[in-house]
């Protein structure tokens, strides 16, 4: 094989021309042999700008199936199956290198290359979906709105008794967690254990009010456009914000369905069903408290619990339309969000 530099890529190679070059490799399995790649050896200290992500070649297509000759290692003989457009600045050619080669070969170079076409990747990625999430947000901020309507008034709940009982959720909590969360309800052989519902109310994160309304002011900045970027930005100021704000709206958002499901968990702990549970597991002898009571008026509940960490009582108003406005769980995965952030 003739070794040929082709140096005319004084800047970056267009989009285009990538793309032309990926559908070359589908249809012949030969990126070598596209226009004006160069297949021949670059010097070993050469600044690289990677062009794509590791592309893998369908072997099968090619004469004998031979791998691909490696520009940085074995130009004239078969070496990689998977590989990566690149440009070479000083040189200004573009070559397709086996990465794994490339890593040794190139070294640190090699890695600023990687950790920059990554930063490139994100920003182009986030950019394409931003328009997609803009055009979800009136659905996405209709539930968000629900949601926090809901987990703010069980913050509240919670807020109240920490303030009425200090230590009180911790105490609680950690005794019934140092136990699998499940207690026996009396002393009779055979006798199977109840699980505790609700404990994710008594956690110390425990805090939906305050996941809802980071959401909230998700929503408002997705209404924002995202700053004019070219993928010549590198690391600046812009490719920051868009990978900052893009990465705090995908993981935000995914994570509604897990919100929505700890807020509907957290309110079973007050239940008719729970609480007697709890009482029945003092009065059984099998717990370390000496005293767990919770008298209902209405929607108000007032628990009293005594132990060896003390004595605590609170008195709090549980809605029974609290849950209504909680959207469903199909609600939320109709919005469509694992689709548009993959």
């Amino acid at each position: 094989m003739e070794l040929q530099a082709f140096p005319v890529f004084d800047a970056r190679p267009p989009l285009a021309y990538i793309e032309s070059w990926r559908r070359h490799i589908a249809d012949t399995g030969s990126p070598e042999t596209f226009e004006n790649v160069s297949n021949t050896k670059p010097p070993k200290e050469s600044s690289v700008i990677l062009l794509s992500e590791v592309v893998k070649v369908p072997m099968p297509l090619r004469v004998g199936g031979d791998r691909v000759p490696c520009p940085l290692c074995s130009p004239t003989s078969p070496k990689f199956g998977k590989g990566r457009m690149a440009w070479f600045p000083g040189e200004c050619v573009v070559r397709f290198i086996g990465h794994s080669c490339a890593a040794r070969y190139l070294g640190e170079n090699y890695s600023a290359a990687e950790r920059l076409f990554k930063i490139e990747a994100a920003c182009a990625e986030f950019i394409e979906r931003w328009p997609k999430i803009q055009e979800a947000l009136p659905q996405i901020s209709s539930v968000v709105r629900n949601l926090y309507g809901v987990g703010q008034r069980l913050s509240q709940i919670r807020a109240y008794i920490d303030r009425q009982a200090p230590g009180f959720a911790r105490s609680f909590h950690g005794d019934l967690v140092a136990i699998g969360g499940r207690v026996f309800t009396s002393r009779e052989a055979g006798v199977q254990s109840s699980a505790v519902l609700g404990l994710k109310f008594l956690s110390e994160e425990f805090n939906p009010g305050g996941a809802a309304e980071k959401l909230m002011s998700i929503c408002r900045d997705i209404k924002k456009p995202l700053p004019s970027w070219h993928v010549s930005d590198g690391e600046g100021a812009a490719s920051r914000e868009i990978i900052r704000r893009g990465r705090s709206a995908s993981r935000y958002l995914k994570e509604m369905q897990t919100l929505r499901d700890q807020i509907e968990d957290a309110a079973e702990f007050f239940t008719v069903t729970n609480l007697r549970i709890l009482e029945q597991w003092c009065k059984s002898g099998n717990s370390p408290f000496t005293l767990i009571k919770f008298a209902r008026d209405g929607e108000r509940i007032d628990g009293v619990v005594e132990s060896y960490a003390g004595r605590y009582e609170w008195s709090v108003v549980n809605p029974g339309d609290l849950l209504m406005g909680l959207p469903t769980r199909d609600e939320i995965s109709n919005l469509g969000i694992s689709e548009i952030f993959g």
